[in-house]
């Protein structure tokens, strides 16, 4: 699914992403989701939309920082959806740079907020799993000019 986007991306340019990618050129917060219930690892559709983002910096963006946020659903305790939350958002890190995130961007703030700030209701399976995610979020940002 993700190839074929990125080939509709390539035909009819950038609009077409903003319907099916995390995030797109003016955004400023990326969300990744795709977390096992006490997971850590990223999901292969996570992996690609981290793989995506990589993709976007690098090519819309000039400069900027980044500042990494993960979260968790309410299983667990509270200390363990902290410590959980935290090694999601090193994860998320750490596979930026593995996709070739330009070192010009400054990972500024990697930090983890357990379960304090959910998107969605942990009453439900979906509820909880939009509630295990990352945030990316693109500071300071200035996006290259583009050629029309």
């Amino acid at each position: 699914m993700k190839k074929i986007v990125i080939f509709l991306m390539l035909i009819f340019g950038m609009n077409v992403m903003a319907l099916f990618v995390p995030c797109a050129k003016g955004d400023t917060k990326c969300v990744i989701r795709g977390f096992k219930v006490n997971g850590e690892i990223i999901n292969e559709d996570g992996s690609q939309d981290i793989e995506y983002i990589v993709h976007f910096i690098n090519n819309f963006a000039e400069s900027g920082s980044i500042e990494i946020i993960g979260h968790a659903d309410s299983s667990g305790t509270k200390r363990h959806n902290l410590k959980l939350s935290i090694i999601r958002a090193e994860n998320a890190a750490k596979m930026l740079r593995e996709f070739g995130l330009n070192e010009k961007f400054i990972i500024n703030k990697i930090t983890g907020e357990g379960e304090n700030f959910p998107i969605d209701t942990n009453a439900t399976v979906n509820g909880r799993y939009n509630n295990r995610r990352v945030e990316i979020f693109i500071e300071n940002i200035k996006f290259k000019e583009q050629v029309k």
